[in-house]
């Protein structure tokens, strides 16, 4: 293989810039807004605002939500086939951890809150470890 063909182009290192530059103040309000839930051990019981203030980290995520479109609206055709693999991996994984999580619920064995987030974390992990396998150049 050339060096050319290992060189990132000017167009893709601005897309990376941009995407990263949507991308880092969501990731950075979404730990924030779980690390402010977590620390507030929040009783419906004690606090009428318990689920308004539970429900704060959707905001950034949505946001994350956006800043995915962006970065496809931005993307070439080649990358949006990749991102769709990408995400094919990655819903194909959450669903399977999804159907474990459920039968081992059912078997009594671990908890609900744990496979759901279980489900998310590892259905992003294949996204994203799929993502840069297939744009690997």
């Amino acid at each position: 293989m050339s060096s050319e063909s290992n060189r990132v182009s000017n167009l893709e290192r601005r897309q990376s810039r941009a995407a990263l530059r949507d991308a880092l103040p969501a990731v950075v309000a979404l730990v924030a807004s779980e690390a402010l839930v977590a620390s507030l051990e929040l009783d419906a019981d004690s606090n009428r605002w318990h689920l308004v203030v539970s429900l704060i980290p959707l905001l950034p995520a949505a946001w994350l939500g956006w800043v995915q479109l962006r970065s496809l609206r931005r993307s070439d055709e080649f990358q949006r086939i990749a991102q769709l693999e990408a995400m094919s991996v990655g819903f194909a994984a959450a669903m399977f951890v999804a159907l474990t999580g459920g039968l081992l619920e059912a078997a009594d064995v671990g908890s609900s809150t744990q496979f759901l987030q279980l489900t998310f974390i590892v259905g992003i992990l294949c996204w994203v470890a799929t993502l840069s396998i297939r744009l690997r150049r």
